[in-house]
């Protein structure tokens, strides 16, 4: 099957409770959602503004995964029963790799995100760093929005975690 691909152009948000993929107490890529009508057409909103083809609506819910603008996987979490998602970027980075002054760098990264956007950082199930959102979205046109900032503070991100790596080598 070919990948999912969106090339598209900061954000009005639900606050209400929401589980990361790799949060254990609830396996999203075992878990198979049944979407409501009124979902699909909230889904097939999305997926025509990301320029992906409406037919394939079903597969922007994670654990399924398509292509950023800048090469990222992004995930999209779906609120049982309701027309809300959090968004995630999965960036290509392992946990594993970070040690010493990138830890530190790494912290801090995490606490702009937090105080800028209301965004985390932590770990995807494939143990890679994950840029997730904390609040629900039910805007279509501010989760488009939100993907596409994700996937550029995502390598902003990367970038300054590997400099910062080159500086301490």
């Amino acid at each position: 099957m070919q990948r999912l691909i969106f090339n598209r152009d900061p954000p009005a948000m639900n606050q209400l409770p929401h589980f990361s993929s790799a949060d254990t107490s609830r396996d999203f890529s075992i878990k198979e959602q049944s979407i409501t009508a009124e979902q699909k057409s909230f889904l097939i909103q999305i997926a025509m503004l990301l320029g992906i083809p409406a037919s394939s609506h079903a597969e922007l819910v994670a654990p399924m995964a398509i292509t950023g603008p800048s090469g990222l996987d992004c995930r999209l979490h779906l609120l049982d029963g309701h027309c809300s998602v959090f968004p995630e970027i999965v960036l290509p980075l392992s946990v594993n790799e970070l040690m010493g002054p990138e830890v530190g760098q790494l912290l801090e990264i995490q606490r702009m995100l937090l105080i800028e956007f209301g965004w985390y950082l932590g770990v995807s199930a494939e143990g890679l760093l994950q840029l997730s959102s904390i609040a629900w979205i039910d805007e279509v046109h501010e989760i488009v929005k939100t993907l596409d900032l994700m996937n550029g503070i995502g390598i902003m991100a990367i970038q300054q975690l590997l400099d910062s790596a080159k500086a301490t080598h």
